[in-house]
């Protein structure tokens, strides 16, 4: 039975995760020949794969020189922070208003699935997956779209100084967060997040 054929979006989200974590270096080219011949696809599905990974940001488009992977600054990361303390608590507010038994149900699993991860790359994932599922009761998709992004892109801080630290703990400010939702105290819900958030 022939293997199907990868769809781009799926190339895209594996090499994504690769860029995250490290594992393909800042500024290094993506070669569209190279993603085809990796995932035994052509190379419309290879190019519609980065041309993804630039829309998410984790990619750049340079004349001459191909798509590279991003290359961020320290700088960089102060301005993702900042953007993140003011757009999550903004749709945490929103999200607060709008939860329902089952999207709390869906919540506390993903804050589990932190707590019982059992390696830094699992636990990263489970997290930002936590972060976002908290936000997506607000239902506005723009704002929601942008937020992934930057969740994305900090992500690779948590990867290049801290993984290799990483120890496997409950987060207190997750089941607090829960709680003041559950409560609907949008206000603690939120400054509970910023807190957590400017932890960096």
């Amino acid at each position: 039975m022939t293997d199907l054929p990868m769809k781009p979006a799926d190339i895209a989200e594996i090499l994504a995760e690769e860029i995250i974590r490290g594992d393909i270096a800042q500024g290094a080219r993506l070669a569209q020949d190279h993603i085809a011949e990796r995932f035994n696809c052509s190379h419309v599905p290879a190019r519609e794969a980065l041309q993804r990974l630039v829309q998410l940001e984790l990619a750049t488009f340079i004349p001459k020189r191909g798509v590279r992977a991003f290359s961020l600054t320290d700088e960089d990361q102060d301005d993702i922070l900042e953007m993140r303390l003011a757009l999550e608590p903004l749709a945490l507010r929103k999200a607060v208003a709008k939860i329902t038994p089952a999207s709390l149900q869906q919540m506390e699993l993903l804050r589990l699935a932190c707590d019982d991860a059992k390696d830094p790359i699992s636990w990263e994932k489970a997290n930002r997956q936590f972060h976002l599922e908290i936000l997506k009761p607000c239902a506005r998709p723009l704002l929601l779209g942008r937020i992934e992004q930057l969740q994305r892109l900090s992500a690779q801080k948590f990867h290049a100084r801290w993984r290799e630290t990483w120890r496997s703990t409950s987060d207190n400010d997750h089941v607090a967060i829960l709680q003041a939702m559950e409560e609907r105290k949008a206000d603690t819900a939120s400054a509970i997040l910023r807190r957590h958030l400017s932890r960096g």
